[in-house]
């Protein structure tokens, strides 16, 4: 303010000046006039403007001695102002210093409160993963459970389905053995009831011998009875005579002593031993009779007796024998019983098992649509939890909190390390072709440490430059990828299973462009006529090749394809061709293209090793295709699903192709087989053997019953699929044959390598006709049925356009790009 004001005062003297001046002139010119009053009036307000003035002047002065002071004291201010504006400046400065590292601070401050935001953002969506993975394990532990208990249920099932399977051929097995028991009875009959007749005639006459034992026992005893009796008799009157004589003679003595003639006592005594004498006589008699007929009645007993012992060993005998029979009856009758009872059993057994398995079929019915709501429900979850868990992943990648592994470290695993470490040969026992096995690691223990990749073990060995082994070092860009996944937690990319090989988890890769132009040519492996005959496709190097039928002008190149093409397959309505390539030894597809401009539509197989072969079936819905891995597979064309996969080849598969009713597939392979499959299922329905050389080509005739197969033996076979017997086999060729192709009233086109094109009729095996001219080996050929034409290949890069119905030649031409035809090279995706 006082610069300013100092300013102004300089300003204003030579204006006050110049004022005075003027004033001055005026007065002096109006003084010589007339003076009117208001000049007067004017002249004196010039004179007090001038008295006024000179008091100005005076105030002029001292302002002007003060403004001297002012400006005195004014430059020392100034001074101060200076150093002060100085100060000012340097503050100014550094206040510009500090404010734009405040703003950096605060704009730093918004970036980290941005990745705050982002990371809060991802720790929500990883909280929402978390918490759906969480519900995700609780249904998959609950349809576990109910899995085990329906897996439990179908097991009782089965078993009681044996147990009622086993009952009834038991019944059945029993059933069958009755004729047979009924018949050992009916057997044991006949001599149980002879031996039974022979033992009640035994009994019969064991009874009358016993009677008559018993009889003459009674005779005995009464005859022995009276024997005593007698002899009892006989005694008593021989003791009476005795005793009378003995009296007699006690009385002669006393006669005699005392002197008595004894006579008359003694004459009566005489009289009564006289008497007694023929009554002993007789007794004696008796007795002897009775004895004799004792005896002659013991000789009786004796032989009765021994006619009884007789009677009794017959009885014996024949009581054995029927015991015997009726034991031999018996037991064959209680086989028949116990046969019954094993039956009624097995019955038993049978209807209870039906009972269980009818309830247990209750039961799984009951517990089937719990598990397929639940499955339904496991299902929706694990998408949401995919999609949940890809969100999070795909928010935390930018953070530098999740490394791909199917992306990023897949990828360099496949390139540089699983060559030594793989599951056929795990250095180190070491196998990494798979994200579980890099869990597992290996013999030094494990690969890893997440979040620690100072102390993975991995990692050391790879900075180090000890693996890979006798091998280039990683790059900088793949060690630091593999330690930022290892830092991160080395994490799987939702959706993946950590089993699956690294193969399939790794992202697609554009194929290498083909040369723009070929210094030689290079073989026809493959052809394929579009639908309606107006161009041909054929196999190139890293492409297909797409020509015009008429005039054999190249019209599109088609890149983005393995190195070599082995199958081509026209779409039935020509939208779509069907590409089988591959890059032996490391990668094999099966690629779909639009026809129209080349544009890759799909990829819908990829495997390990080239896919030798492709073929729609016959409603065009669904691709079969087979390769060097041994396997056949049918995909579902519209998403690449897979919907069989046979493993059955012991070795490649050269070939497939469909049955016209679309119910099977034909497969030959280097294993010197062809094999029928079901389409549907895959189950294998029939094996041929008969080349005994490798099979290169299969096809079916128009009945779907049968095949016409050729390979390495320089034969066409014909067989059927019922039994796999040969019907006919068509000679005349002088080397391999490649490929067969049946046409219209079973005729069949052939690819041989000794560089002829031939048709023979199936059904009696005569050759119709031979296309000759090739120079080199025949490789491929296909047929176009509406504009009659045959297009075959060979190894020495000539395409060869025959007339269908008489075998001329039409057009041929070495089927590669001309320099300048590389501009038509499709687009890659």
């Amino acid at each position: 303010m006082v610069a300013h004001s100092r300013r102004s005062i300089n300003w204003l003297a030579p204006l006050a000046c110049l004022a005075t001046s003027v004033v001055c002139s005026c007065t002096m010119i109006f003084a010589d006039e007339y003076t009117s009053p208001a000049t007067q009036s004017l002249l004196n307000q010039i004179q007090q403007k001038r008295t006024e003035r000179q008091t100005a002047e005076k105030q002029v002065a001292l302002k002007q001695a003060a403004l001297d002071v002012t400006r005195k004291r004014m430059s020392e201010l100034q001074k101060l102002i200076d150093d002060a504006a100085l100060r000012a400046r340097t503050e100014e400065a550094e206040l510009l210093s500090i404010r734009e590292a405040s703003e950096t601070l605060h704009a730093e401050i918004s970036l980290i409160a941005k990745d705050v935001e982002l990371h809060q953002q991802a720790d929500e969506l990883q909280r929402t993963a978390d918490a759906s993975q969480a519900r995700l394990e609780q249904l998959v532990s609950a349809r576990r459970n109910l899995e085990a208990q329906l897996s439990d249920l179908r097991k009782a099932a089965v078993e009681w389905q044996s147990k009622t399977t086993e009952a009834e051929q038991q019944i059945k097995a029993l059933e069958s053995q009755r004729a047979e028991l009924q018949k050992a009875v009916d057997a044991a009959k006949t001599p149980n009831a002879a031996a039974q007749q022979a033992l009640t005639a035994a009994n019969q006459a064991l009874k009358t011998s016993e009677d008559q034992l018993l009889s003459v026992k009674k005779s005995l005893a009464d005859e022995q009875q009276r024997l005593d009796s007698s002899a009892v008799a006989s005694e008593k009157l021989t003791e009476s005579i005795v005793a009378l004589r003995k009296s007699l003679d006690e009385l002669r003595e006393s006669a005699k002593s005392m002197g008595v003639s004894p006579d008359e006592a003694v004459n009566g005594l005489s009289a009564a031993i006289n008497e007694l004498q023929p009554l002993q006589k007789n007794a004696e008699m008796l007795v002897s009779q009775a004895t004799e007929r004792r005896d002659s009645m013991n000789r009786q007993l004796a032989m009765v007796q021994a006619n009884y012992e007789t009677k009794k060993a017959e009885q014996l005998a024949a009581a054995t024998a029927a015991e015997k029979t009726a034991d031999g009856l018996r037991q064959a009758s209680d086989k028949i019983t116990a046969l019954d009872k094993q039956q009624a059993d097995f019955r038993t057994a049978s209807s209870n098992a039906q009972s269980h398995q009818k309830l247990v079929a209750g039961q799984i019915a009951a517990l089937n649509p719990s598990i397929q709501k639940l499955s339904a429900e496991v299902q929706m979850l694990t998408d949401e939890t995919v999609r949940q868990q890809r969100l999070a992943q795909a928010a935390m990648t930018p953070l530098g909190r999740f490394v791909s592994f199917a992306n990023d470290i897949a990828p360099i695993l496949a390139k540089r390390c699983v060559a030594c470490h793989n599951t056929r040969s795990p250095g180190g026992r070491l196998n990494l072709d798979s994200y579980a096995a890099v869990l597992k690691g290996g013999e030094s223990g494990a690969a890893f440490e997440a979040h620690n990749s100072l102390d993975s073990l991995l990692v050391m060995m790879i900075e180090d430059g000890s693996m890979p082994k006798d091998a280039d070092p990683l790059t900088e860009d793949e060690i630091a990828a593999i330690k930022r996944w290892v830092d991160v937690g080395a994490p799987l990319d939702a959706g993946l299973l950590a089993s699956a090989e690294l193969f399939d988890v790794m992202p697609e890769v554009s194929q290498p462009l083909p040369p723009e132009s070929y210094r030689v040519p290079i073989p026809i492996t493959a052809t394929a006529f579009s639908p309606d005959g107006s161009t041909l496709a054929t196999s190139g190097y890293h492409e297909v090749l797409i020509w015009k039928t008429d005039g054999g002008e190249l019209v599109r190149r088609i890149s983005n394809v393995a190195e070599r093409v082995y199958d081509l397959e026209f779409s039935q309505d020509g939208s779509q061709l069907a590409v089988a390539a591959g890059t032996p030894g490391q990668l094999g597809e099966v690629k779909l293209f639009a026809a129209a401009d080349g544009t890759l539509q799909s990829t819908v197989v990829r495997a390990k090793d080239s896919v030798f072969a492709v073929s729609y079936s016959p409603d065009g819905t669904q691709l079969a295709c087979a390769g060097a891995d041994r396997t056949v597979v049918v995909v579902q064309v519209s998403d690449g699903a897979v919907i069989t996969k046979v493993e059955d080849h012991a070795d490649w598969v050269m070939d497939v192709n469909w049955s016209p009713d679309g119910n099977k597939l034909v497969s030959s392979s280097r294993d010197k087989t062809c094999k029928v499959f079901d389409a549907k299922s895959g189950d294998p329905l029939v094996t041929f053997s008969g080349h005994g050389e490798s099979v290169y080509t299969a096809a079916f005739l128009s009945d779907s019953q049968t095949v016409v197969s050729g390979g390495g033996d320089k034969r066409i076979r014909v067989w059927n699929t019922a039994d796999a017997k040969e019907i006919r086999s068509i000679t005349g060729f002088g080397s391999e044959i490649f490929r067969v192709v049946v046409i219209a009233r079973d005729h069949v086109l052939s690819a041989c390598a000794d560089r002829n094109v031939r048709e023979h009729n199936a059904v009696d095996g005569k050759v119709v006709r031979t296309m000759s001219g090739h120079s080199d080996w025949v490789y491929t050929l296909t047929i176009n049925p509406v504009r009659k034409l045959i297009a075959s290949g060979s190894y020495d890069g000539e395409v060869r356009v025959w007339n269908a119905e008489d075998g001329k030649m039409t057009a041929s031409f070495i089927a590669i790009p001309a320099a300048g035809d590389s501009s038509t090279v499709a687009d890659l995706r």
